[in-house]
C-alpha cells in the first residue's frame, strides 16, 4: 500500500520535482529517533530496484557509520558546518 501510495503521490524528493538536499561526500548530523545525534557522512544514494517501502517513505541516503546499508530519510540530516 505504501508503495502505490508513493507512486500516486510522489511526497518525497526527486520524484517530486524538489533535488535532492544532500549529496555523497556531505558531512551531516543524523538524528535518530530518539533525539540523539551523530556526526556521520553520506556515503551514497539509496536508489533499490524495485521500489521498496523503506524508499517509498522517504529513505534516500546511506551514510557513514555502523550501519551503512541502512537507508535515512532527508528529515534526520542537517549539514554539520
Amino acid at each position: 500500500m505504501v508503495i502505490a501510495q508513493h507512486e500516486n503521490e510522489k511526497p518525497h524528493a526527486p520524484e517530486n520535482g524538489s533535488p535532492l538536499k544532500f549529496k555523497v561526500g556531505d558531512s551531516v548530523i543524523f538524528t535518530n529517533d530518539y533525539g540523539v545525534t551523530f556526526k556521520l557522512k553520506i556515503t551514497g544514494l539509496y536508489q533499490p530496484e524495485p521500489i521498496n517501502s523503506l524508499y517509498a517513505t522517504g529513505s534516500r541516503y546511506l551514510l557513514s557509520g555502523s550501519s551503512p546499508w541502512f537507508p535515512c530519510k532527508e528529515s534526520s540530516l542537517q549539514l554539520d558546518s
